[in-house]
């Protein structure tokens, strides 16, 4: 953040209370707070840009970042940088305080705790107006940034997905090889079931994995299932819940999947997992933790070899959602047309992608993508990762509106609450029964 003089410290410290109209600290662009909305106007000044992600991903952005400003010689942009964690501790104090940068990073699973404050802007001027271009975007991708009032609250610039992993040599040794195309739940139990027996000592066909919850929402999604109701409640009864947390227990009791026990000493991270040690034929992992995953696994010898395949399909279709990560504007924003030129340049421009090289999911512009995936020099593996990608959203993928509240009650308790089932301690109902309740109770408020 930006120094701020005795009075504006005191200011900001009072916003959180009563509120406080006083000077943005957000950017310095010459433009009152609320000017130029719709986006247009003089790209000039000083503006505030915050992101998470490490030092790697820190390096793209600020490269990019970079060549806004020789783009843009007016302009000069303070960068704010924190792990995922942090970075939203940190975003909600200025949310609360009205401090918000210019320009902030966002996912679709973390939208809903904003719009319901009321500190974002609506994209949709800045689109009609053309400060903002999506043209080259899915409609699908572009969707995920919408609040429940249908308005348009962030731009994603990269679109994540989960993907099964499979270890194809432990998959060929089991002599299963991989799930046919367009492969169903039913499909992948049976498959899973029928290598276990065939795999060494050790080594398990699956994790214990009925308490992660995008592997549900996978579930849901190919089955029909509404996951969230209008009002930010969940979508789905008991007997959903039941029924899938019977599947993974029936698998787990088989000893198809690991113990809960050893499931529990799983490091954090895909890409340190335990298909990523060569202890498991196939588990969820995010698309682009291909590369990291598999690299680990190279690092252990022997020449086993990491693909990633679209989740279980079911009636009705592909099980993927995407996970969108891109940019914001708040309110307090008072350098709106450099804010939101910064946007449409990180997304929209071709050397930018080239730069950034879909660090963070898949560049969400087709033009940015292609001209990825024809790079020559691009890895085998990342290209895998998104030609993946590029396979799932040609499907229309369901968006889903994740309600205010979700990451801090919805997954923590539904992960919770399977491990209740899978280490003995309440029957799959009674796990059912309280995650309900528990969820219900903190959704939406």
């Amino acid at each position: 953040m930006k120094r701020l003089g005795t009075a504006a410290l005191a200011c900001a410290a009072l916003l959180a209370v009563a509120g406080c109209n006083g000077t943005s600290v957000s950017g310095s662009g010459g433009g009152d707070t609320g000017s130029a909305q719709n986006g247009k106007g003089d790209v000039t000044g000083k503006l505030q840009l915050t992101f998470w992600g490490g030092a790697n991903r820190a390096a793209k952005t600020n490269a990019v970042a970079d060549l806004f400003v020789k783009a843009h010689p007016g302009v000069t942009i303070d960068r704010q940088n924190a792990d995922f964690g942090n970075y939203f501790n940190k975003l909600n104090i200025q949310a609360s305080s009205k401090t918000l940068p210019c320009v902030m990073q966002l996912q679709g699973r973390q939208l809903n705790d904003y719009t319901k404050r009321k500190v974002l802007l609506p994209l949709d001027p800045m689109i009609e107006s053309g400060a903002i271009k999506v043209d080259d975007i899915p409609k699908e991708v572009v969707d995920t940034g919408r609040g429940p009032d249908g308005k348009l609250y962030f731009l994603p610039y990269g679109a994540a997905y989960d993907a099964v992993g499979v270890n194809a040599t432990l998959a060929n040794q089991a002599g299963v090889g991989l799930p046919p195309e367009g492969y169903n739940w039913t499909q992948y139990t049976e498959w899973m079931a029928k290598a276990q027996a065939k795999l060494p000592a050790g080594t398990f066909a699956a994790g214990s994995r009925g308490g992660l919850p995008n592997f549900f929402i996978a579930y849901n999604l190919a089955n029909g299932k509404q996951l969230f109701t209008n009002d930010g409640k969940l979508g789905f009864g008991k007997d959903t819940l039941v029924e899938y947390w019977t599947m993974w227990e029936k698998l787990r009791k088989a000893g198809v999947t690991m113990s809960a026990d050893t499931q529990a000493d799983e490091p954090e991270g895909a890409e340190q997992g335990f298909i990523a040690q060569g202890k498991l034929m196939t588990d969820s992992i995010p698309g682009n933790a291909l590369t990291p995953a598999s690299a680990t696994l190279a690092s252990k010898g022997g020449g086993q070899k990491l693909t990633t395949l679209p989740m279980p399909s079911g009636p009705s279709g592909s099980g993927n959602a995407m996970f969108t990560s891109g940019f914001a504007i708040p309110t307090n924003c008072d350098n709106v047309p450099t804010a939101a030129a910064f946007i449409d340049f990180f997304t929209n421009d071709l050397e930018a992608g080239k730069v950034f090289k879909s660090d963070n999911g898949a560049a969400t512009n087709t033009k940015v993508l292609e001209a990825q995936i024809k790079d020559p020099a691009l890895p085998a593996l990342k290209k895998h990762e998104l030609e993946l990608y590029r396979q799932i959203v040609a499907k229309n993928p369901p968006t889903i509106l994740y309600p205010p509240g979700y990451q801090a009650t919805f997954e923590s308790a539904y992960t919770r609450a399977y491990e209740e089932v899978a280490f003995g301690k309440k029957t799959v109902e009674q796990a059912a029964d309280s995650f309900l309740k528990e969820a219900n109770a903190g959704l939406g408020g």
